[in-house]
């Protein structure tokens, strides 16, 4: 997974269709504070698939269910998906490739990440915990 911080001038449709291509999902500012945060939910979706556990068919689906904290995908979709666009948001990359062919179809230009690199303690066990009892 490649996680990237950008601007771009497509719209939401547009956008919509291009992260399906790059198998890839865009994430609102703010939904997570550090780049552990995103390496957790990672390697806890590809454990669902490995485990047979997952909700989503898709990696980058079952991803934003466990960084969300949310068992349906229409719900993790709305609770991460950026909206106002204008300030930046994040994306997520399930597909191999480069940053240089990413920003390309995205018609977009990187921002700098504005991640930390270790994750809080209370926000890691929210996404670990996610799916606890459900």
């Amino acid at each position: 997974m490649r996680i990237l911080r950008l601007k771009t001038a497509l719209g939401p449709d547009a956008l919509r269709k291009a992260l399906d291509d790059l198998d890839a999902v865009a994430i609102r500012p703010g939904v997570a504070e550090s780049v552990t945060e995103f390496e957790l939910a990672s390697h806890l979706a590809k454990g669902s698939f490995e485990k047979k556990t997952n909700i989503a068919r898709k990696l980058r689906y079952e991803f934003l269910l466990w960084l969300s904290g949310k068992t349906d995908i229409k719900s993790a979709m709305k609770e991460t998906w950026p909206g106002d666009m204008k300030g930046g948001f994040i994306i997520a990359v399930f597909s191999d490739g480069d940053s240089e062919s990413t920003l390309r179809i995205l018609n977009a230009r990187e921002l700098p990440l504005g991640l930390k690199k270790t994750g809080e303690q209370l926000a890691l066990e929210r996404i670990s915990l996610s799916r606890a009892g459900k």
